[in-house]
């Protein structure tokens, strides 16, 4: 099966249905290395400060 970035992302629960259709695109044009470490500072941040998640709009780090 081939890599889907939106799928590991969605699955390690990122939310995103904020995201536009060119957002969409781009995010799934990644490779596993940059999902792997948007999910490691997405974890991090959620672990090591709770008021950050405040500031995650999207699932993402916007």
């Amino acid at each position: 099966m081939a890599f889907d970035p939106l799928h590991e992302l969605t699955t390690a629960g990122i939310d995103l249905t904020f995201v536009g259709a060119e957002q969409r695109e781009i995010i799934g044009s990644l490779s596993e290395e940059e999902v792997t470490l948007l999910i490691s500072i997405q974890r991090q941040l959620q672990e090591n400060d709770p008021e950050v998640e405040a500031h995650i709009v999207g699932g993402l780090l916007f």
